[in-house]
């Protein structure tokens, strides 16, 4: 697979609209929309995390929502026996350390130690999803890449379009023996389950991937705060949060602090999926109806646009470089702010630490018509192809990991998003303990994915330009018809050059 272009190659639009504007890119972002950590070497985690799974590696399928009409035996589509899988080793590619790494590697032991059929698997784990994605790539030179591995959905697209890299888990995930039945696969999100799903040269879809992780953009917002306000009911559209962001501002602009002066609405932030989450608040949508590539020349991509910049001409909306938006919200200089649920621990750690008793909760984007969005992305799980025993070991280490108790266990540890309805049914006592992760929970009947493009890994980054763009205090509300124009262009040559 060759490399990719440099991501300023395709920003030549950009650059011509914005001159001077520093742009600082990357190909892949790490989980919450961050930038990895990289080492030098893989990370192997030696510690376990003290919980235990709450499966063993056995199957156990979801009961069937109807009984079956037929009483045939049912016959596995693969020519593998289960004495087969004894004694095979398989090697599996993950991105996390530290805590996170110990929860995986406690998942790992649990399935070496309890599934019926002699697997085992070895872990290898990196620093973060970019160090990860150098190793892949350098692999694909030496040979030596593993059974399985976990990455990016744009990540996931982009290896299964070399020459198929990856397997097809259509034929595992259908298998009648060894497979998931209609009851468990309707039981992940289908927001989720679907992403995965990449053309193929005969026109069939494949299953290029499984779910495992998802995270979303989400506004914290200082509930406290609005009330003093006098909004003691949360914002429902973008009208209502513009009203309360501009009282805000108003608010600091008068109480005689010239400190905050400036300060109290919507502190802006930076992160890729931010611009797709307020085109998505418009009812826009940023793929082409026939599926082939990106549009921004519409008009509810303008709409976001004007309503953007009108937040931050009036005011309402404000800029500040090196400060912690967790603590700025604490400090009711920010009445909301957008972030990755990831952030969830900083936010509770800023109201501790600032002695802080405000209410805050979480928040989806609210809609122009009352209809909010919550733009999620995460990690899903990939096989990469070989002979059908390995890929079956592989698959059904796969489907153990992605197994309702044991997605619930791991989204607790992490407070993610679980993919899978049944997971969600079993977090009521840890939803308790975090109910400010619970309200997040709460928003998973609104989420929508990012693209399922491969060259999402550079528009996502062009996207973040265009932010950057559109609040430049140079920018007028009058160049924003240039700005989609150029980011139109930009999107067709990302989308026609990156795969």
């Amino acid at each position: 697979m060759g490399t990719m272009k440099p991501i300023s190659a395709y920003l030549t639009a950009f650059l011509r609209l914005t001159p001077g504007l520093i742009l600082s890119l990357f190909l892949v972002s790490c989980s919450g929309g961050q930038t990895p950590v990289q080492t030098g070497t893989p990370v192997v985690p030696t510690s376990s995390a003290e919980r235990t799974p709450l499966v063993t590696a056995t199957r156990t399928p979801l009961a069937p929502t109807a009984t079956p009409t037929s009483t045939a035996t049912p016959v596995s589509t693969l020519d593998v026996q289960a004495e087969d899988l004894n004694g095979l080793i398989i090697s599996f590619w993950h991105p996390w350390s530290g805590a996170q790494g110990d929860v995986v590697q406690n998942l790992i032991t649990e399935f070496n130690r309890s599934n019926e059929w002699g697997i085992t698997v070895q872990a290898t784990a990196y620093n973060g999803v970019s160090w990860l994605e150098e190793e892949v790539e350098a692999a694909l030179s030496s040979g030596t890449l593993p059974d399985a591995l976990v990455g990016y959905n744009f990540q996931v697209l982009h290896w299964d379009a070399y020459g198929g890299l990856l397997a097809d888990l259509n034929k595992y995930a259908n298998d009648p023996i060894w497979g998931l039945s209609e009851a468990e696969q309707a039981d992940f999100y289908p927001v989720f389950w679907n992403q995965d799903i990449a053309r193929s040269t005969n026109g069939q879809p494949r299953r290029a991937g499984v779910p495992l992780q998802r995270s979303g953009l989400v506004l914290y917002y200082n509930q406290s705060y609005a009330y003093t306000l006098g909004f003691a009911r949360l914002p429902e559209t973008t009208f209502d949060l513009r009203m309360q962001a501009c009282s805000a501002a108003e608010a600091n602009a008068r109480d005689g602090q010239t400190s905050n002066d400036g300060t109290g609405g919507w502190l802006i932030t930076s992160q890729p999926s931010l611009l797709v989450s307020w085109i998505y608040a418009f009812g826009g949508e940023i793929t082409r109806p026939d599926g082939r590539g990106y549009q921004f020349n519409t008009p509810e991509v303008g709409q976001a646009f004007d309503y953007l910049k009108g937040l931050q001409d009036s005011g309402c909306a404000y800029q500040a470089i090196g400060a912690d938006p967790a603590s700025e919200l604490a400090a009711r200089r920010a009445l909301f702010f957008a972030g990755s649920l990831s952030e969830l621990p900083a936010v509770e750690a800023a109201f501790t630490q600032a002695g802080n008793r405000d209410s805050w909760t979480i928040l989806p984007f609210p809609g122009a018509d009352t209809s909010p969005v919550l733009v999620t992305y995460g990690l899903d799980l990939m096989i990469i192809r070989s002979e059908t025993a390995r890929e079956l070991a592989a698959w059904l280490f796969t489907e153990w990991l992605v197994a309702p108790e044991n997605q619930a266990w791991w989204a607790t540890a992490n407070r993610t998003l679980p993919v899978r309805q049944s997971a969600l049914e079993l977090l009521s006592e840890p939803m308790e303990e975090s109910p400010h992760w619970a309200a997040a929970l709460e928003l998973l009947p609104l989420a929508r994915s990012e693209p399922a493009y491969a060259s999402w890994s550079v528009m996502r980054w062009a996207l973040t330009d265009a932010m950057a763009a559109l609040l430049d205090p140079a920018f007028t509300s009058g160049q924003i018809p240039d700005l989609q124009e150029a980011l139109e262009q930009t999107a067709l040559d990302i989308y026609t050059q990156v795969r």
